[in-house]
């Protein structure tokens, strides 16, 4: 039996959670498996809707977050992570990856001065026939 656990617990500070969505750099399975969903989204299984009301859409904060999530750093840092056999990603390696560099730098100059902190979870699932299912948030947390 597959094991459907959606994400863990991702702490008693945590307001919200984007979910990577591996499918997004390859347009054709996106759209066939994922739904065009796109990199990062919070209304996935794995992500969590903001209850802070600063992190309402439209304000400041989420804009500003969301700009970096999408932005050319984020993307480097996705395609600079360590890659498993094959030149494969793996959220294994990409996790503490984005930690050490663009969630420490996001912290630092953004969310930081403004309270909260970010930080990438990963986890791997195993579905009914055994194979692999990878995910991968970064969680929003009040300081």
């Amino acid at each position: 039996m597959g094991n459907s656990l959606c994400r863990p617990n991702l702490g008693e500070n945590c307001v919200g959670a984007y979910a990577y969505n591996g499918c997004a750099d390859c347009p054709l399975m996106n759209q066939l498996f994922c739904c065009g969903t796109p990199r990062w989204s919070t209304n996935h299984c794995d992500g969590k809707s903001f209850s802070d009301p600063k992190w309402a859409p439209g304000t400041q904060l989420r804009n500003g977050f969301d700009d970096l999530l999408n932005g050319p750093e984020m993307a480097s840092a996705l395609e600079e992570a360590p890659r498993a056999c094959w030149g494969y990603k793996t959220v294994t390696n990409m996790a503490p990856h984005l930690n050490q560099g663009w969630c420490r730098e996001t912290n630092e100059k953004v969310l930081g001065p403004q309270g909260y902190e970010c930080r990438a979870h990963h986890w791997v699932t195993y579905g009914s026939k055994g194979e692999r299912q990878e995910h991968m948030v970064i969680a929003v947390s009040k300081k």
